[in-house]
């Protein structure tokens, strides 16, 4: 079922296109045949006609809709008539044509031609001589003759009666120019928009004529622009917080030898080609509308650079960024699913295991464009939106050609892949929250409109464009990396494309087919001759690059640690001891992974409890093991004989025949009467722990010389006997926590420590605990600490008539600690 499911996958994706493709038909503008280039030859007639010398000139062409109808018609019941209406078809959709002077500054415009995009009737064509020109100061009554004959000479497309209404005049500084306005009337129900016929004189010459429309109630229009500006800030804001979050990351990974430059290289290279093709296709039609007080072609130019520098580049940045780090990150966890894409990074893409996933992306494609347009018909069906002309229409009439949407969508494809799918999924995922980052992936493809859906008002493509995003989320968790990558590239072409070539005709119609088609079959027969040659991809340790060789290391040494770790963990005590007339309280920090210190507390069948600390020199795995190694040994000497001094002894003859040379182990073993409160202990080297006496507020060290544990000596263990009194405190203690030093390599001292004790020496165990960590944190500025950090306290309260076990789960802080 398995092999089976791409194809039924895709069969379900182009069932919902068909089904929600006509929702989107109403904001199409239906019948539109004519392509950019025939429109532009069209242009170049009329414009001859009115005298603007094309020689001398230089165009761009924008299509347009214009947005004075958008409030009237979005809901209008009959919308859809609207495009093939006598009046308002020739104004709904039109190319428009505009010719600036090659060498002079851009503005003022040498003159404009408009172009029916339906039919190729031209709309407007007006020359505009300089504004310096001489010219007759005409009056109204003077021109008016020549206007209407004008108007009665021919016939205008989207004009087909007129009614003269009133004129108006634009003083220039050598003449007066004159606009006649001819109302235009039409059976169209509109509320508050009225069709008209401008005729334009300049002086006394007739300067050309254009279709318009003006609000009935004469007020202006101001555009609908003001959400689009919010998105692209918000766009920005996003873009420029990944840049850091990406180069912080980058640069601590570097710094640790676990990230490669080389196929991010790459990916950076292709970001900035695909960058500047199209923007040299876009070149003329981005920069229309745009002033810098130099010529047009030059505004152009540097359009591009601006573009390029500020904004191709860092998103080329970020990619490069987001696929050093989130190959680092993936690598440990999902390596399998970024073979097939590093295939092709690693120029070795004729294999089976590239053409397996070029072949599922191809089709889940329709998957990826129906989770977009399906989602998208919500807004549409709800009212909450509704179908508009963005997207792939503007792309494709507006900006460069149904060829354009080509570099559109590999450029959509590769950014939502790498940063969205690649780096937010692994890096939550390595953070164990990958939930949060399938919601932080979405969002951001959303955002990106990585796969625009074709609705308005922008709000709204936002609130309901994240199918697609959603969808190729869902086909990497499932297969990977580049089938996600193909995937997201062939839905964002349907996306793009099918709206418009749903109601386009003729050439038009053509181009469009032909560009959507090209890449499915490039794609789908390179697929197919790489499945022939039947040859996996399969790499050994020798294939890997050193930073990947490095993470492997990493991985391989962590996961020994983590098990040496949670044999570690089961060493230290899971219960505190409860003592009627006394409480406990410790505290348990490693310096590393696996630590050196050993603390526990025995319960012994004459009601005692044994304590045992010890320190191994040193820190981590060794430390560890010799740590365990002492333990096993202490607690079948404790069964045997539980005297320190015996303890001491034995531990002492296994540390020596066992432990790794000049290894040596400071060790306390006590034996805690709660009846009595008295301590009988021996000390193997360990640092003397504190008495707090409560009757003099005073402190004293239970000295008990003897060797570590490993030393060979002559001298014999000593065994020493203490008495406690109520509010007595014993501390026991190792020396990470007198050792600690802050940013000036001071160390906490003795000194500081003995202080400590004595201004809180008539607090609760835990609260003496807690002063003493707290001292020691704030004295060392949370430094992380550079040896193991360990600390008992005990304190006695009134005499103990009896010894109660009581079983008290222990807390596990995130940093290590073990708090009684």
């Amino acid at each position: 079922m398995k092999r089976f499911l791409p194809w039924l996958i895709a069969a379900a994706g182009v069932i919902v296109v068909l089904l929600v493709l006509p929702l989107y038909r109403p904001g199409q503008p239906i019948g539109t045949r004519i392509t950019r280039p025939e429109a532009q030859k069209i242009a170049d007639r009329a414009a001859r006609e009115v005298g603007i010398d094309l020689d001398k000139s230089w165009s761009t062409l924008i299509w347009v809709s214009p947005g004075i109808f958008d409030e009237e018609l979005r809901r209008h019941p009959q919308r859809a008539q609207a495009w093939n209406d006598p009046v308002l078809g020739a104004r709904l959709s039109n190319y428009r044509i505009t010719y600036y002077d090659k060498i002079k500054p851009k503005f003022p415009p040498r003159g404009i031609v408009w172009v029916d995009a339906r039919n190729g009737d031209v709309t407007a064509q007006i020359a505009f001589p300089p504004q310096e020109e001489k010219g007759a100061n005409a009056t109204e009554a003077q021109l008016r003759p020549r206007a209407d004959a004008f108007v009665r000479s021919r016939v205008f497309p989207g004009a087909p009666s007129l009614q003269f209404e009133s004129a108006r005049p634009t003083v220039q500084r050598a003449r007066t120019d004159w606009m006649y306005r001819y109302r235009v009337p039409s059976r169209f129900p509109l509320k508050n928009v009225v069709p008209y016929l401008y005729v334009h004189f300049a002086g006394d010459h007739l300067a050309g004529w254009q279709l318009a429309q003006e609000f009935a109630d004469g007020s202006q229009f101001s555009g609908g622009n003001g959400g689009e500006v919010v998105g692209t800030f918000i766009v920005f804001t996003l873009l420029g917080t990944l840049l850091l979050v990406l180069l912080v990351i980058f640069l601590r990974k570097y710094h640790a030898g676990e990230v490669g430059v080389g196929a991010a290289s790459a990916l950076f290279i292709v970001m900035v080609v695909l960058a500047i093709a199209g923007g040299l296709l876009v070149r003329a039609s981005a920069s229309e509308g745009l002033g810098m007080g130099i010529s047009a072609p030059q505004t152009s130019w540097a359009l591009l650079g601006f573009k390029l520098v500020f904004g191709d580049v860092p998103i080329a940045a970020i990619m490069f960024f987001a696929w050093a780090v989130g190959e680092s990150f993936a690598r440990e966890r999902w390596g399998e699913r970024l073979a097939a894409f590093e295939a092709i990074l690693r120029r070795d893409a004729l294999n089976a295991t590239v053409g397996r996933s070029l072949l599922r992306g191809l089709l889940m494609a329709p998957a990826i464009a129906a989770a977009a347009l399906g989602i998208g018909a919500i807004a549409i069906v709800t009212g909450l939106g509704w179908p508009s002309d963005s997207g792939g229409t503007n792309v494709i009439l507006r900006d460069g050609g149904p060829f354009y949407t080509i570099l559109s969508s590999i450029g959509n494809a590769l950014c939502a892949s790498i940063i969205g799918v690649l780096f937010l999924l692994a890096w939550t995922h390595r953070r164990r929250a990958l939930g949060l980052g399938i919601v932080a992936a979405t969002l951001f493809g959303t955002l990106l409109l990585i796969v625009p859906v074709p609705i308005d008002p922008i709000w709204m493509r936002f609130a309901f464009g994240f199918g697609g995003m959603a969808a190729a989320i869902a086909i990497f968790l499932q297969f990977d990396l580049l089938t996600s990558t193909i995937a997201l590239f062939g839905g964002s072409m349907i996306v793009l494309n099918a709206p418009l070539l749903s109601v386009a005709r003729g050439q038009l119609a053509q181009d469009i087919a032909v560009a959507l088609a090209i890449p499915f079959v490039l794609l789908g027969a390179f697929a197919i001759g790489a499945l022939m040659t039947r040859r996996e991809v399969v790499y050994t340790y020798e294939d890997l690059a050193p930073h990947v060789k490095r993470i492997v290391e990493r991985e391989r040494v962590k996961a020994e640690i983590d098990a040496a770790n949670r044999i570690q963990a089961a060493l230290l005590p899971l219960e505190a001891p409860s003592l009627i007339g006394a409480t406990v309280a410790s505290h348990y920090r490693a310096a590393t992974e696996i630590g050196g210190d050993y603390f526990d507390f025995l319960r012994l069948p004459t009601g005692e409890i044994g304590i045992a600390f010890g320190d191994v020199a040193g820190h981590g795995l060794t430390s560890g093991i010799v740590m365990a190694m002492a333990k096993s040994a202490l607690l079948v000497q404790v069964d045997n004989d539980p005297a320190p001094r015996a303890v001491l002894e034995v531990l002492n003859g296994i540390v020596m025949k066992t432990a790794p040379k000049r290894m040596m182990m400071t060790f306390f073993f006590g034996l805690l009467d709660p009846r009595s409160q008295t301590l009988r202990f021996s000390s193997a080297g360990h640092l003397d722990p504190y008495v707090y006496r409560a009757s003099r507020g005073g402190l004293e060290a239970l000295s008990s010389w003897g060797f570590p544990l490993g030393i060979r000596r002559r001298e014999d263990f000593r065994e020493h006997i203490v008495s406690f009194d109520p509010g007595d405190r014993l501390i026991l203690y190792s020396d990470g926590l007198i050792e600690a030093v802050d940013d000036d390599g001071e160390p906490f001292g003795f000194e500081r420590f003995e202080k400590t004790i004595l201004s809180s020496g008539r607090q609760t165990a835990d609260e003496i605990k807690r002063t003493l960590l707290t001292a020691i944190r704030k004295f060392t500025r949370n430094r992380p600490p550079e040896d193991d950090q360990t600390l008992v306290v005990v304190a006695f309260e009134e005499p103990a008539a009896d010894y109660l076990p009581h079983e008290s789960a222990l807390a596990v802080s995130a940093a290590g600690e073990t708090v009684h």
